[in-house]
Parts: structure tokens; C-alpha cells; sequence
């Protein structure tokens, strides 16, 4: 589970973040989660929790964002939302597809005072 990982980085950015603009509490963080990504936003959701269980940032809400993935045919030139499940172009069946959006995992945003 790479997410554990994940929210220790991210618990790690949010420290550095709030100390060089010097916030005095941490209310949310939002997320951009693409669907290509390979990030389970539940996993983070639950791993947020553990990794700051007893920590300043405990309260802080993480709130997640999911980006379509979209993908382009290289066979017929379309772009579609992709299926996760067939992973193939719902235009012609091909499999030789291109990803276009969705593959980032983008910190959105840092509510605080």
C-alpha cells in the first residue's frame, strides 16, 4: 500500500508549508486524485488518519478530488473517458490507447488560518 507512503509525504509537505507561511492550524487539505493514478483515494483517506493520529494535524479534513482519466485512441484518434475494467477504446475496441488526463495526484489545496 503505497498510500501509507504517500500521506507521510504529504504530512511532511504540509508541515513545511505551514511553517514557512507561518499558519497556526491546518483545517483541510484537498486533493486532486486521477483515476490513472494508481492511488486508492479511500486508502488515503484511511492511511491521512493513521499517519496523523497524535499529531498537530489530526483534525486537519482531507477531502479528495477525483480527475476523470481520459484516453486517446491511436488507432481511430478519439478521446474518452477510459474503462478501468476493458481498458480498451469503446469506438473501435482497440486496446492501443494513450493516456491524456488523470494520471496526477495534484495537492489542491491547504485551508488554514
Amino acid at each position: 500500500m503505497h498510500e501509507l507512503g504517500l500521506c507521510d509525504a504529504l504530512l511532511r509537505m504540509v508541515r513545511d508549508v505551514a511553517k514557512k507561511e507561518a499558519l497556526t492550524h491546518v483545517e483541510k487539505i484537498t486533493l486532486e486524485i486521477g483515476e490513472l493514478s494508481g492511488v486508492v483515494p479511500h486508502y488515503m483517506t484511511d492511511c491521512w488518519t493513521a499517519v496523523t493520529d497524535g499529531t498537530e494535524y489530526q483534525d486537519a479534513a482531507l477531502v479528495i478530488e477525483t480527475v476523470p482519466g481520459i484516453a486517446s485512441c491511436m488507432d481511430c484518434d478519439k478521446e474518452f473517458r477510459i474503462d478501468l475494467n476493458s481498458m480498451r477504446c469503446p469506438f473501435c475496441g482497440s486496446h492501443s490507447l494513450t493516456p491524456v488526463s488523470g494520471q496526477d495526484m495534484l495537492v489542491k489545496e491547504i485551508e488554514a488560518c
